[in-house]
């Protein structure tokens, strides 16, 4: 009937009318969610790029290789066939690194007492043999006068994986110095500290959901992003040398 469609039709202006008032609300939060995931502006600061890197690790004649998928990052350092060092984790929309591991090998004469090219119970009497373990031990030799930088460049590479291809840009970054021993832990945090981290809390303060996020217990640390590439930007360049490069490197 006539008076039933006349309701009906107050009903749902009166159902406009709310929507229209809080149209600025959803405009607004709309507004709000893009800001805080979409990728922000980088600054414009003149900081270490991903081929200043790739020059320095050719200087110390190592390699950084690179495995992605989507916020997941693996980065692996080699010189040849040998694994030196490795880091993995990802980064989060809301703008922070979560860094699961920077590993560095250490080296030990394991390296030189056990060539790669040995054979289960082949000894090492032949001029060739001999040949190939002195090499071997030449470039174990080279390799460690450099290894002090091994972890620098790990991390320098997360810094501008981030910076130029990770979907988030991180401007923090966290990590774990994990305590299964109490010396490995000291030493742990001392590196952390070394490369730029701050400690956010230790082992006593770490709070149960913290040690479900992280796998364990140990010392939570941070680094702002900003400050770790104006840091050191000038020292992995400085390794990196020159930018010019000659006629053969070109080719």
């Amino acid at each position: 009937c006539r008076p039933c469609f006349g309701f009906e039709m107050l009903r749902m202006l009166s159902g406009v009318r709310r929507l229209v008032a809080f149209l600025p609300a959803l405009l607004l939060l709309g507004s709000f969610q893009r800001r805080a995931f979409s990728q922000p502006e980088l600054p414009k600061e003149d900081v270490l790029t991903s081929a200043d890197l790739q020059r320095a690790a050719k200087r110390l004649n190592v390699e950084l290789r690179e495995n992605t998928a989507g916020p997941w990052y693996q980065i692996e350092l080699y010189s040849g066939d040998r694994q030196l060092g490795k880091t993995s984790g990802w980064a989060q929309p809301w703008g922070s690194l979560h860094l699961e591991t920077i590993e560095v090998r250490k080296f030990t004469g394991y390296w030189v007492a056990k060539p790669a090219n040995a054979r289960p119970g082949e000894s090492p009497s032949q001029p060739e043999s001999q040949e190939a373990e002195a090499e071997e031990k030449k470039r174990y030799a080279d390799v460690a006068k450099v290894a002090r930088w091994f972890g620098l460049l790990l991390s320098c590479a997360i810094a501008c994986w981030n910076r130029e291809r990770s979907p988030f840009y991180c401007k923090e970054a966290y990590l774990l110095a994990i305590k299964d021993e109490e010396k490995q832990h000291d030493r742990l945090v001392r590196y952390y500290k070394g490369l730029g981290f701050k400690t956010i809390k230790d082992p006593e303060t770490l709070e149960y959901q913290d040690q479900v996020i992280w796998g364990g217990q140990g010392t939570l640390m941070r680094t702002d992003e900003e400050d770790f590439m104006r840091r050191w930007t000038p020292v992995v360049r400085e390794l990196a040398g020159p930018t010019r490069m000659s006629g053969s490197e070109k080719l």
